[in-house]
């Protein structure tokens, strides 16, 4: 560790150790020849005692230096610094920065302590060795950070309150987030001693990627990073991982195929019970035999008696980390969906069209009006003058030449709503008419997701045939297809299509294979449009004969459906949230977190009828309900925040596998508090006093030679 000294002028004195040399080189006495009777004994002796007077000599002078030297370095005041040391002189202010690791991790207790509560108190101690010139700051470790001063304070009473206020988070650990903006704070600071203050329980899970992304030596070496480790050991803990549905679509009273995995993050076997509610009543309690670190996936079923944002619980026992024993889920619970197809009208000759029969198929196989999926109407537009479409899910539109205003008007609404639109075009499609009646008069309530041009290949000669490619496996509608053993929708021959050219927002989800886009979707309002540039039955295609045909009907659909209103899927603790909603009739939106009032949300208006409103207010894991009120009635959403999993595994990081920083460990039974560990770290250790003793022995030495010198050169000439 290198030396830093309150009085550096007083090394001066140091030119002093020149007078001891000078002296030893002045008085240094030559050898005078003398006549002695050549006896050979006594010559031997002679020349023996002049070796040892030099050898004491050279002891005496190295002693007068080292004398000179202590007295020197003690007037200087010398310390013995941190390991980096710092370019401020001595006595000079200091500047840090405290990170207080407040992630989810830090609520587990270990022999009855709480890590967090540990953290709080050693913070306090930290800041409690702030002087009256000093000043710092406050950064908590969770994901994504939170810096609770924005720039350096000189408040110390201010900054132990923001201490002591600081909750425990659900999120996890980020500690760049934490540690960047903390250089920031400390890059600007001159002539004071600045430290870096990281107060955390170690784990694996954020050590690890941060170190394999993170280059510590970089950072400039007059700071002093300083890690105070808390807690010892690793605690047992089971939590509950992860918890998912298996069915893409859940209906009310049907059975509905669930999962939730577990983890032992323990050396040792775990027995535990998993508890599953559906609101606050049990459906099921399950026991769990674990092997030391390992996970286990269960499966359960349950039935949602009604409509409706259902809130499903999995639970485990309170251990040593109660904050993951239990997970949340948000389910929407649906009757059977109802389909709308407009099909074409009867042909000149007054014959009826079949074209919808394959979409009827697909979609209801049994034609069943209880327990399927989708109830399904085949419908000619002229009938749909008294129909509320806002009854239906989803409207397929199959080779309409031409559509009457009021029902576009009609079905911009229902898709603006929140309604979804599939088009399968056809022979009778009129690309001129389309373009002018769903994209130009309507604006921006335009409905097709891309412009239409003119006929590709023959049908009738099928000389040739193109395939689907470039699916979009990451899509609802062609997931599925991404697993192998679902089948390849590019086995598919299309004979004949539209050109068409898509919107700027439009996803193209699937191309022929000359590359044009062949099925297509946008997002309308808070609805969606599929558009598929052939036909639904096989006069331009052999698709619908295909097994592949029927999954991609459905899972388009339920992909639809999925992603209306809010996504119910997990999110992580502070994620933003936002809804677009259609303006007409809505009065106002309120979050009601799982814990405390409801609260209103701020909205804002995004033309084209259309608003907008975001929370951020998810720092609490569970359920969180939105009831959007409007002139017609209450519509709810909910969705569920959950703490990241990797944040359950409490094993710990060997601190000597960190680089670049000073580790101050907590002793038991140690003289020395933090706060003295602290002050070392910050002031070093004075050396004045040390040294004092030292030049004393050293001086005691000089003089005992110096006389056992004397003493030897008369014994021996005497």
């Amino acid at each position: 560790m290198p030396f830093s000294f309150g009085h550096p002028w007083f090394l001066l004195g140091g030119l002093s150790i020149a007078v001891p040399i000078y002296l030893h080189l002045y008085y240094r006495k030559k050898p005078v020849p003398k006549d002695f009777p050549s006896l050979r004994l006594i010559r031997l002796s002679v020349e023996a005692i002049i070796r040892r007077m030099k050898l004491r000599n050279l002891l005496i002078l190295a002693l007068r230096i080292l004398i000179l030297t202590l007295l020197t370095l003690a007037f200087a005041k010398p310390f013995l610094g941190s390991l980096f040391g710092t370019t401020a002189p001595s006595g000079a202010p200091a500047a840090f920065v405290v990170i207080l690791d407040n992630s989810l991790s830090m609520g587990a207790s270990h022999q009855g302590i709480s890590l967090f509560n540990s953290a709080k108190a050693k913070a306090l101690e930290v800041l409690d060795k702030m002087g009256p010139y000093d000043k710092a700051a406050v950064i908590l470790l969770n994901d994504p950070g939170t810096m609770l001063f924005s720039q350096l304070t000189w408040d110390k009473s201010e900054l132990k309150e923001a201490v002591r206020n600081v909750p425990l988070s659900a999120a996890g650990t980020n500690i760049f987030g934490a540690l960047n903006p903390a250089l920031k704070l400390l890059a600007p600071v001159k002539n004071f001693k600045r430290s870096i203050y990281l107060i955390t329980d170690m784990t694996n899970s954020s050590w690890k990627p941060f170190l394999t992304t993170y280059d510590l030596s970089a950072i400039d070496k007059s700071l002093d990073l300083v890690l105070i480790p808390i807690g010892e050991g690793i605690p047992p803990n089971v939590a509950v991982t992860e918890l998912g549905i298996e069915s893409p679509l859940v209906l009310k009273d049907r059975p509905t195929p669930m999962w939730a995995t577990i983890a032992n993050y323990s050396i040792r076997p775990q027995k535990t019970r998993l508890s599953v509610f559906i609101e606050d009543d049990k459906k099921h309690d399950i026991s769990i035999d674990l092997q030391p670190n390992d996970k286990k996936r269960v499966t359960f079923s349950c039935e949602f008696k009604s409509e409706g944002v259902a809130h499903v619980r999995a639970a485990l026992p309170t251990d040593s980390l109660s904050q993951d024993d239990t997970r949340h889920l948000a389910v929407k619970v649906m009757a059977p969906q109802k389909v709308l197809i407009i099909k074409p009208p009867p042909d000149r000759e007054g014959n009826i069209t079949k074209e919808d029969l394959f979409l009827r198929f697909a979609l209801n196989p049994l034609n069943r009006s209880q327990g399927a999926t989708f109830n399904v109407e085949s419908r000619y537009v002229d009938e749909t003058v008294s129909l509320e479409l806002t009854r239906y899910s989803a409207i397929f539109l199959v080779n309409q030449r031409d559509l009457p205003e009021p029902f576009v008007n009609n079905l911009t609404s229902f898709v603006l709503g929140g309604g979804n639109l599939i088009i399968f075009c056809g022979s009778r499609v009129d690309p001129e008419w389309y373009n002018a009646n769903l994209i130009d008069k309507l604006g921006g309530k335009y409905l097709l997701p891309a412009r239409v041009f003119k006929r590709v290949g023959n049908a009738v000669s099928k000389s040739v045939a193109y395939q689907l490619t470039d699916l979009d496996t990451g899509h609802p509608a062609f997931k599925i297809f991404g697993t192998d053993g679902n089948g390849d929708p590019g086995k598919a021959q299309v004979y004949e299509f539209f050109q068409v050219k898509p919107d700027s927002s439009a996803l193209v989800l699937a191309r022929l294979s000359h590359g044009l886009p062949g099925i297509l979707e946008e997002k309308r309002g808070q609805g969606r449009v599929l558009f598929v540039a052939f036909t639904a039955d096989t006069a331009w295609t052999n698709w619908p004969l295909k097994p592949t045909f029927l999954p991609f009907i459905h899972q388009s659909i339920i992909g639809m459906l999925k992603k209306q209103g809010l996504n119910s899927d997990s999110i992580l603790p502070g994620t933003p949230v936002s809804i677009l909603l259609q303006e007409e009739g809505l009065k106002k939106v309120e979050l009601t977190p799982p814990h405390g009032p409801a609260q209103e949300l701020p909205i804002r208006k995004e033309g084209e009828g259309l608003i907008h409103f975001s929370t951020v207010l998810t720092d609490q894991p569970g359920f969180y309900k939105l009831s959007i009120e409007r002139s017609s009635g209450i519509q709810t959403e909910a969705f569920t925040v959950n703490p990241p999993p990797e944040e359950s595994d409490l094993d710990r990081m060997e601190i000597r596998k960190v680089p670049r920083f000073i580790a101050i460990k907590h002793t038991p039974g140690g003289t020395q508090t933090l706060g003295d560990k602290v002050a070392l770290v910050r002031e070093g250790s004075e050396m004045g006093i040390s040294l004092l003793w030292i030049l004393l022995i050293a001086a005691f030495l000089e003089t005992l030679v110096a006389n056992l010198s004397t003493e030897v050169g008369k014994k021996g000439f005497s």
